[in-house]
């Protein structure tokens, strides 16, 4: 392989980095990479849809089953743009019967469709040649550490394709006026009891989400498999060496063309010769030196320093001290405390990770409860307040309620008008809340809601009071059964005790 011409630049990278790669090559080489494809693929998929079109679904698994030959076409595309020329429609149509006869088409149509790591090992069959037990051990060799990036690509790719086909469908459907008919039935389409028209027109939307996805699918799994090759054999490293190898040997060449550098060179260890047979004879010595050893100097010294009174005694310390870590003979002591630190430094990673989990979840709980229960810590000025007029089809104006509430709503009671008794004293106490306990009821609330709003805005009493007239508003409101008479009369009764003003 000559890779003084590879287009790419080698260098180690992560496998995530290689599939980014690969959507630089395909924007690089855009233009013959869609030549090739709209030459090949967009022709053979329109007649099979032609041929297909009363079995839309057929024609579909056709178009994809048939992928792994148009993958081939894009491999040679990118493989030959690589080392400096991309080939023209022409080419690719004279190459087809040998895409066909040597490419390993008959595996990736059979057991090698289904292989997740398609366009990662397509190279292994189509570039190197490689068959049979020396293809299976390529692939080995090749899937440590990548394999799974290449099965995350298939994946991802699959799922962007699919996608883009149902955005289209809606694409259509969101520009369709709202008078019209809506065109899909999604439950009758994925069972493919639509018209056969529109199953054509999602064969039609598969083919444009593939146009996009499977040109990068190809380039991906192409750069994966290049950044591989370059982890495994070290091709940047030899092109590094051959770049080095020829600059020097431009250096040695310019070295030639200039024999005044030369010459030059050997006048100056000329004269450098002269200089060094010149210098005093004294200056070198016939032997070496004695060495400090031999003289007994370093020996006087220690005794000078030991006959020092500071330094010529000895003490005994009996204080505990940790062991050096890198001594030659570590004790099992020194072993089994490493080993507690090490658990001890565990734990108190695990026990700061747990306390870090611990208030993140009391954090979002205080904020979920501040929020369930903002109407009892959050009242607002009745300057900001914006009071209702009406709230359930109830009138709670101040001025809309009697004078004498509790008179009014006996007076209703003798009369048998039950259901306007309960009337009044719910909206006196809707009123009373409002304007006294600043609650701000909302109108889509329910009678549990209005329950939920009070709690702790009034005494404990003023609740199961208001939650008995609920009860008995509901009783009479929804299924006109009012309760008992003396039950009224006690709700009259007690009104006052809570609500009046």
């Amino acid at each position: 392989m000559q890779l003084e011409r590879l287009c790419l630049d080698l260098r180690r990278r992560t496998p995530w980095e290689a599939l980014d790669l690969g959507l630089v090559v395909l924007r690089h080489w855009h233009r013959p990479v869609y030549r090739a494809w709209f030459a090949t693929m967009v022709p053979f998929a329109l007649i099979v849809f032609l041929l297909l079109w009363q079995w839309p679904a057929v024609a579909a698994i056709s178009v994809w089953w048939f992928k792994p030959l148009f993958d081939r076409i894009l491999l040679k595309v990118y493989a030959e743009a690589s080392f400096g020329r991309a080939p023209s429609t022409r080419e690719i149509w004279r190459s087809l019967p040998g895409l066909i006869r040597n490419s390993g088409l008959l595996m990736g149509l059979t057991l090698g469709r289904f292989s997740l790591a398609r366009s990662f090992h397509l190279p292994i069959a189509q570039l190197e040649g490689q068959r049979g037990r020396a293809a299976a051990a390529r692939r080995r060799a090749l899937d440590s550490k990548t394999r799974g990036c290449a099965v995350w690509l298939t994946y991802l790719c699959a799922h962007f394709s699919a996608f883009l086909q149902i955005s289209l469908i809606l694409s259509i459907e969101l520009f369709r006026p709202r008078e019209i008919e809506p065109l899909f039935d999604w439950a009758a389409l994925f069972h493919g009891e639509s018209d056969a028209w529109l199953l054509v027109l999602s064969d039609l939307a598969y083919l444009a989400g593939e146009t996009l996805i499977e040109p990068f699918y190809v380039a991906a799994g192409f750069t994966l498999y290049l950044n591989r090759r370059n982890e495994l054999e070290g091709w940047d490293i030899e092109l590094g060496f051959r770049r080095l190898s020829r600059r020097i040997e431009a250096e040695s060449e310019g070295r030639e063309e200039t024999p005044r550098k030369a010459a030059l060179m050997m006048a100056c260890l000329f004269f450098a010769g002269l200089f060094w047979f010149q210098a005093p004879r004294e200056v070198f010595a016939d032997q070496p030196p004695a060495s400090v050893a031999e003289t007994g100097e370093a020996e006087r010294a220690i005794r000078e320093v030991l006959a020092d009174p500071v330094f010529g005694r000895e003490i005994q310390d009996w204080t505990w001290r940790y062991r050096d870590s890198e001594s030659e003979s570590p004790s099992d002591d020194s072993g089994a405390l490493e080993l507690l630190k090490t658990f001890a430094e565990w734990m108190a990673k695990a026990i700061r990770s747990l306390s870090f989990v611990a208030a993140a979840v009391l954090t979002a709980g205080l904020i979920v409860l501040l929020y369930r229960y903002r109407e009892r810590w959050l009242i607002r000025s009745p300057a900001v307040r914006s009071v209702p007029e009406t709230l359930f089809g109830l009138d709670v104006r101040p001025d809309s309620l009697p004078a004498d509430l509790v008179s009014a709503a006996r007076r209703h009671l003798e009369a048998g008008e039950y259901a306007a008794a309960l009337s009044l004293l719910y909206r006196g106490a809707l009123v009373s809340l409002i304007h006294r306990a600043y609650v701000d009821f909302r109108p889509g609330d329910t009678e549990g809601n209005c329950l939920d709003r009070i709690r702790g805005r009034i005494d404990a009493a003023g609740e199961r009071y208001f939650a008995e007239l609920l009860l008995a508003w509901k009783l009479a409101a929804y299924a006109h059964a009012a309760p008992p008479v003396p039950q009224l009369a006690d709700l009259c009764d007690r009104w006052s005790d809570h609500f009046a003003d």
